[in-house]
C-alpha cells in the first residue's frame, strides 16, 4: 500500500513538475484509505484484522501477566533467598522476558504478514477500479488524496471508487 501511495507521489512531482497543466485536462482524485475503510470489502478486512489482533494480542497478555507475577513473587522474597535461589529464579526470569520478547517479536511479525495478505487484493482491486474510471471517463490524471495540497470536493472520485469496490468485492 505504501508503494502504491509512494508511486503515485513520485507520478504527481514528476507530472506536475514536468508538465505545465493545460486547463482542458481532466483531473480527478482518490482518498485509496477512505475509499477502502467505505467500502463493505474495506469494513470486512478490518474486522478481520482487528479479530487477528485480539487472538494474537490475548496469546501475548497471558504470558505478560505471568511473567508479571513470577516477578512480583520474585520481588516479595528476594531479600529471603539464598544466594543460590536468587539466582535460579533471576535465571527463569530472564528465560522469561525472552520467551515474551520473541512470542511479541513473532506475533507482530505473523499479524503484520496476515494484513499484507488480507489487504493487497483490496488495494490492487482499488487499482483496476481507479485506472478503468480513468481510461473510460476519459480523465488525463487521477491523484491520490494525500499528495495534493488542495483539491476541490466536485473532482473527488473517492464515494464512486468505494461504490464500484462493493460491486466487485469477494463474497
Amino acid at each position: 500500500m505504501k508503494k502504491f501511495i509512494g508511486v503515485i507521489a513520485l507520478a504527481t512531482g514528476v507530472f506536475l513538475g514536468s508538465t505545465v497543466l493545460a486547463a482542458d485536462n481532466k483531473i480527478g482524485y482518490v482518498d485509496i484509505n477512505g475509499a477502502a475503510l467505505q467500502s463493505a470489502w474495506g469494513k470486512k478486512v478490518v474486522d478481520q484484522l482487528k479479530k487477528e489482533q485480539e487472538r494474537l494480542g490475548g496469546d501475548l497478555d497471558l504470558k505478560a501477566k505471568t511473567f508479571k507475577s513470577a516477578k512480583e513473587e520474585y520481588d516479595k522474597k528476594k531479600d529471603v533467598m539464598d544466594e543460590k535461589a536468587k539466582s535460579k529464579k533471576q535465571a527463569e526470569l530472564q528465560s522469561m522476558a525472552a520467551e515474551l520478547e520473541r512470542l511479541a517479536s513473532e506475533s507482530s511479525q505473523l499479524f503484520n504478514k496476515q494484513a499484507q495478505e488480507v489487504k493487497n487484493p483490496l488495494f490492487q482491486k482499488i487499482a483496476e477500479i481507479i485506472t478503468k474510471i480513468g481510461k473510460d471517463d476519459k480523465y488525463d490524471f487521477i491523484f491520490e488524496k494525500s499528495s495534493l495540497p488542495f483539491a476541490s470536493d466536485k473532482n473527488d472520485l473517492t464515494k464512486r471508487v468505494s461504490a464500484e469496490l462493493d460491486k466487485s468485492s469477494p463474497k
